[in-house]
């Protein structure tokens, strides 16, 4: 189907006239039989009558209907003679007195679904004496135009002339998107623009209900590059496989559209694919949160990563979202699947189960979980026994972003028991301190309460109110902990205890059970404030990597920064 542009600057501006600006010509008939909504003294013969229905059978009750003559331009500013518009009564009856001359179209919407009807190219002859025409309502439908030689952000209007359909529109993406059509064929179907010039198919569109037709549409693609400048953040050794975050919003680049469109995101670094995950993705805002896996994150390198994305295109790397995360990460948890599901990005399937949680109004990237202080945690099945079963000597690495909402009570950000490890804030009269600790089976001295060694490595620059990056790395000589990039401590208290190691509790983020052996087994020490951003990893992570990590993804100083290409 083609189309053919011309100069239109001879138009009149458009007048909108829509459903909404009809409403106010249309009679209320409420009667139970047939209405009669015209008057044949005015306009004379033939008549049109019929029902309105719905696709299941149904009678459209109230349903508002119009008579359009041909020569109708919503375009020109006409208005609907008050002898063509009505409302069908309550068996879905309508029916005109008379009919306009030289053929006309018959409309009909139901206010309260939004379905409508449309009928093109209805003529009577004067020996016609009821022309009789049933409407079956449906769903609206969209058109998608190329707008070849039309620049993104062009505006304008598209109208069907005969019609009421008058909508404004913008150039997107190479594209006009026009919506709220009846399902139909319509023709002519013009785009004029705003500076006079004019878009018309040469034949007709035909709209399909619940479904956007595209006609000579233009596939969408762009891209970005990411300058991976390490200088920049201080990088003091190579990284292998560092998976990297960024992301993109409506200040970097025009998404107006792009929740219309299906394609791929991609990424090569050095002429070769990367894996790639886009963890969060709101198209209609403009907004989306990429993770790729840099094979060699170099010292005082100055590479580019480019970022691309292909409407049609399908991912040239298989599973390309999980193999970001394949560097000895046993669980990464983005929290951008909303408040009913948290996913672990490294495909090994610690999915976590949220409870009383919401989407919290700020996020490291993408989107986050809000903890209320009193309620609310994430359990992760599967997690009594094997991988998150470790000792404080056995290596491992958590990190986490925690913004924390007040520091009068204790809380904790994960743990897997009250005498395993758990990662907290510890409320104290004399210090507030960030809380590792970790129970050994350990026993000191002959002392017979003593039941397991208790080691904690704490850290006095708590604050709440304020985005902190937490990172615990054990190895064979023990914990060390970081706050932000800094390390804080690395030489454990050491203290008996009279609670048995256990090791068979689930790993739960925002809450802690306390004491384990209690009656009541009672919650308590529910995290209050936004947690985002956990990854575990079976291995100890070094100091460069925690300072790029932090770098990366600290929320206070966006590195890297894509460039669209354009």
């Amino acid at each position: 189907m083609g189309y053919m542009c011309k100069n239109a600057k001879n138009l009149t501006k458009y007048g909108v006239i829509a459903w909404i600006a009809l409403a106010s010509l249309f009679v209320l008939a409420c009667s139970d039989g047939r209405t009669s909504l015209g008057n044949s003294a005015e306009s004379g013969n033939p008549e049109i009558a019929g029902t309105i229905r719905f696709e299941d059978g149904s009678l459209a009750a109230y349903a508002r209907v119009a008579v359009v003559p041909a020569s109708f331009s919503a375009v020109g500013g006409d208005e609907l003679d008050s002898v063509f518009v009505g409302v069908s009564d309550s068996l879905g009856h309508y029916s005109f007195d008379s009919v306009p001359e030289g053929g006309f179209s018959l409309e009909a919407m139901d206010e309260s679904t939004g379905r409508q009807f449309l009928k093109l190219g209805l003529f009577a002859t004067p020996d016609t004496t009821t022309l009789d025409v049933d409407a079956v309502l449906e769903d609206l439908g969209g058109v998608r135009l190329g707008a070849h030689g039309f620049e993104d952000g062009t505006t304008g209007y598209v109208y069907v002339p005969g019609t009421t359909i008058l909508r404004p529109v913008t150039v997107k993406m190479g594209n006009i998107f026009v919506d709220s059509l009846p399902a139909d064929s319509l023709y002519p179907f013009v785009f004029i623009s705003d500076d006079g010039y004019a878009l018309s198919l040469e034949k007709g569109v035909e709209v399909v209900s619940d479904s956007t037709v595209q006609v000579d549409a233009k596939k969408v693609s762009f891209g970005f590059k990411v300058p991976l400048n390490t200088a920049q953040i201080g990088l003091s050794e190579d990284l292998l496989h560092f998976p990297l975050t960024f992301y993109l919003d409506s200040a970097d680049y025009d998404f107006n559209g792009m929740d219309r469109l299906e394609g791929t995101w991609s990424a090569m670094l050095c002429g070769d694919t990367i894996p790639l995950d886009v963890s969060f993705a709101d198209p209609a805002a403009g907004k989306f949160t990429f993770w790729a896996r840099i094979p060699k994150l170099r010292v005082n390198s100055k590479d580019t990563l480019y970022l691309s994305f292909a409407e049609g295109a399908e991912s040239s790397f298989a599973d390309s979202a999980k193999a970001v995360f394949k560097n000895e990460f046993i669980a990464v948890w983005h929290f951008d699947e909303g408040a009913e599901t948290v996913n672990d990005a490294s495909g090994n399937l610690y999915n976590g189960i949220p409870e009383s949680l919401t989407v919290a109004e700020e996020a490291i990237a993408g989107s986050a979980l809000h903890y209320g202080g009193t309620f609310g945690s994430v359990t992760i099945p599967g997690t009594a026994s094997g991988e998150f079963d470790v000792s404080v000597k056995d290596s491992m690495t958590f990190s986490v972003w925690v913004k924390m909402e007040g520091n009068e009570l204790s809380r904790v950000i994960f743990g897997k028991g009250a005498t395993q490890y758990h990662l907290m804030y510890l409320a104290g009269s004399d210090q507030k301190s960030w809380l590792y600790e970790a129970y050994t089976d350990e026993i000191f001295g002959t002392d017979s309460t003593t039941q397991s060694a208790r080691y904690w490595y704490r850290d006095s620059s708590a604050l709440s109110d304020v985005w902190t990056f937490l990172t615990v790395v054990q190895d064979s000589s023990g914990a060390k902990m970081y706050v932000n990039d800094s390390l804080v401590s690395s030489t454990p208290a050491i203290g008996t205890s009279s609670d048995v190691r256990e090791t068979d509790s689930l790993f739960i983020i925002g809450k802690l059970i306390y004491p384990r052996d209690s009656e009541t087994n009672s919650v308590t020490h529910f995290f209050n404030g936004v947690i985002d951003e956990l990854h575990v990893s079976r291995v100890s992570r070094s100091e460069a990597w925690i300072k790029a990590s932090y770098a990366n993804q600290n929320p206070a100083v966006r590195w890297p920064i894509p460039q669209a290409i354009r």
